[in-house]
């Protein structure tokens, strides 16, 4: 997804939380977002430095937030940006309620970095992953078939079983015969 793809999907999806949103599209519109910011920040400072007087004592500057343009920026920015935030966690497969360690000191960090983690290319509880350019999705680790997440439980119910006479006689061979290679430094015995 290129730039101005990610800033018309941002500002179509102005007012959606579900879904998703890959990595592109949420670090296009922070792109966006921060060149604007920085060009209405330079303005402002830019217009109070022409406010203050050339040999006046006392700068006339303005107290009024509302008489600055990174003011209004930052009001008209707060929805999309809270939004696109939350389906790139959502994407990561991460809740968006995670949004809210910004109100914790140095949770902007925790949500910065969860940010940077890639895109679940299966489906999660958010939707389905958006479709690369090719337009094609992969599964998961490219196996052909989807992630199942009981998988880990399954293998540790399998391990609580007990062992076969097999499984018991084929590990003390392994163990056998890797106590002749290690510590009694023999070697495959040859046919």
């Amino acid at each position: 997804m290129g730039p101005f793809a990610a800033l018309n999907s941002v500002i179509v999806n102005v007012f959606r939380i579900r879904g998703r949103a890959p990595r592109s599209e949420y670090w296009w519109f922070f792109l966006w977002d921060l060149v604007i910011g920085i060009a209405a920040l330079g303005i402002d400072i830019w217009t109070t430095i022409q406010t203050i007087r050339p040999l006046g004592i006392y700068p006339d500057i303005s107290t009024d937030p509302f008489d600055y343009l990174f003011v209004y920026w930052a009001l008209i920015s707060f929805i999309p940006r809270l939004t696109v935030t939350i389906r790139r966690l959502h994407d990561g497969g991460f809740s968006g309620f995670w949004y809210l360690m910004h109100i914790v000191p140095l949770g902007s960090v925790v949500v910065f970095v969860l940010t940077l983690f890639p895109s679940n290319d299966d489906n999660n509880i958010y939707g389905p992953p958006r479709a690369r350019p090719s337009g094609k999705t992969t599964n998961y680790q490219g196996t052909g078939k989807a992630h199942d997440p009981m998988q880990g439980y399954a293998y540790l119910e399998a391990s609580r079983q007990a062992p076969t006479p097999e499984m018991l006689a084929d590990r003390k061979a392994q163990i056998r015969a890797l106590y002749e290679q290690r510590v009694l430094g023999q070697t495959e015995k040859p046919a």
